[in-house]
């Protein structure tokens, strides 16, 4: 019975920091939802719904990109496996490759809030010397 009361406890504990690492990330991501939104602030009026869902989306990844890529300097990129008796080797590991996929769609989300944005005020042909045609008109070498 000892040991029925010890294994609870042991489980009641894990409930415990499950749950304040639960907070704790998410307390980071209320953050960078923050400092994403004073970014993009300038965003038009009528997409601000959808740029606050991919703020969001984007503020996920980039605590938890955080939180992968610290647990991948500790660990490596890859793993030894073994499928049976005479199959094993090394791969790249789920943690890597689940940062390279949220790599790729951060950046894409990230590509629609920076399209949300206003565009810069073009310079008026009065002010422009030339040099801006010159080198977007250039060739490349």
């Amino acid at each position: 019975m000892v040991k029925r009361e010890n294994y609870e406890e042991t489980e009641s504990d894990k409930k415990e920091d499950n749950e304040l690492d639960y907070q704790e990330k998410n307390a980071k991501i209320e953050k960078e939802i923050r400092r994403l939104r004073r970014l993009f602030a300038k965003i038009d009026k009528k997409k601000k719904n959808l740029v606050f869902t991919t703020i969001d989306d984007v503020a996920f990844m980039t605590v938890t990109m955080r939180e992968l890529r610290e647990k991948i300097i500790r660990e490596g990129t890859s793993i030894e496996y073994k499928n049976g008796e005479n199959q094993w080797g090394i791969k790249q590991s789920p943690d890597a490759q689940l940062y390279l996929q949220m790599s790729q769609k951060q950046t894409q989300a990230m590509k629609i809030l920076i399209d949300c944005m206003p565009k810069t005020e073009q310079i008026s042909k009065e002010n422009k010397d030339g040099f801006d045609e010159f080198v977007n008109g250039r060739e490349d070498v």
